[in-house]
């Protein structure tokens, strides 16, 4: 069965894949929705394999589009092995799944600089949306996709009406930058806050949430979510709002998602600088990223992190860059990565 959606995934990908401008919202939106599908039948199909007694499991590929725009296939995130008993799978079906949508759509589009047409603020905005809603996100970080340099856009305006956002502005003068957190409906902010992580010309955006979820998760009576756009050089600011915001729950019960500027082997010391607690045992995904054009630019950057105990990245879509149309200068592309928490029920 996996082999089969998979194959037909693919083809269907191809009679959608983007034309040298971008995807139509539409086909974007068909994407996010067609991988998403194609995994939740072949966790299934695994499931029902192994209580079964088969003789083979299936692997579950993981579709995403490669630096062509073309799909691939990659079998990044192994199904449940053979040797695992039926408990073992109902386990990891019991466990929490949170899906994350996060982009850095860069301050260029924002403000219609470097070339970026007049309408590209507009169209991120509303493929940030599409992108979200088609890809079932739970929580969802943008990344100065802002009014101005350092206001976040407010996407409950725009489309996610019902979500909670919590916003992390970082004004310098006539410059500065933006992160913005959304949850769904169902998620309970406790306490928030942002600002800014550095005092010079490198100074990024963070957003900071406490959160509960609307499953529990065991040992969390709450999460401590983060979407960061961390500086080039070190993070010196931001650990006190952090540690204001969560509490305790920076300690084995954090989350944090967006544009870390370096591959997921220069995470850690970034985390502790801001987050602390234990160390992340989930970075994810780490693969280029960056940027718009690839001919100027390259950077393994946008990952999602955790220390949460027994947290595992279940699969995950790195998306072409969207909106080409609107020439969108130093844009990321979206990633979407559904993470497995383990339950408290």
């Amino acid at each position: 069965l996996a082999q089969d959606i998979s194959a037909w995934t693919l083809l269907f990908l191809r009679f959608f894949s983007p034309t040298p401008t971008g995807m139509s919202m539409t086909r974007a939106s068909i994407t996010v929705l067609l991988f998403l599908a194609v995994h939740r039948a072949v966790a299934s199909n695994t499931t029902e394999a192994i209580a079964a007694g088969s003789q083979a499991a299936p692997t579950a590929s993981l579709l995403r589009k490669g630096a062509s725009g073309q799909p691939i296939v990659t079998a990044a995130v192994p199904a449940p092995s053979l040797g695992q008993s039926v408990s073992e799978v109902s386990s990891l079906e019991a466990s929490v799944q949170v899906s994350t949508f996060f982009w850095n759509v860069h301050w260029q589009c924002s403000v219609a600089a470097s070339g970026a047409s007049g309408a590209c603020k507009s169209r991120a905005t509303n493929r940030f949306v599409e992108l979200a809603r088609g890809g079932g996100a739970d929580i969802v970080a943008s990344v100065e996709l802002s009014n101005g340099m350092s206001q976040p856009v407010d996407l409950t305006s725009q489309g996610l009406e019902g979500w909670s956002q919590v916003d992390g502005s970082c004004a310098r003068g006539s410059g500065g930058d933006s992160a913005a957190l959304a949850f769904a409906p169902g998620w309970d902010v406790l306490s928030s806050g942002g600002g800014c992580l550095r005092d010079d010309w490198d100074t990024r955006a963070m957003a900071v949430a406490r959160v509960v979820p609307p499953s529990p998760v065991q040992g969390c009576s709450s999460l401590c979510v983060v979407a960061i756009h961390a500086p080039h050089s070190r993070i010196t600011a931001g650990h006190e709002e952090v540690a204001r915001v969560c509490g305790d729950s920076v300690q084995q019960c954090g989350l944090a998602m967006g544009d870390w500027n370096v591959p997921a082997e220069g995470v850690h010391s970034l985390w502790s600088s801001l987050i602390g607690g234990a160390t992340p045992t989930v970075v994810h995904p780490n693969e280029r990223t960056c940027c718009f054009p690839e001919d100027q630019n390259y950077g393994v950057y946008d990952h999602l992190v955790s220390n949460i105990p027994g947290s595992q990245a279940a699969d995950y879509m790195v998306l072409p860059y969207q909106i080409l149309e609107e020439n969108p200068q130093q844009q990321h592309r979206p990633v979407t990565v559904r993470v497995s928490l383990p339950s408290s029920r």
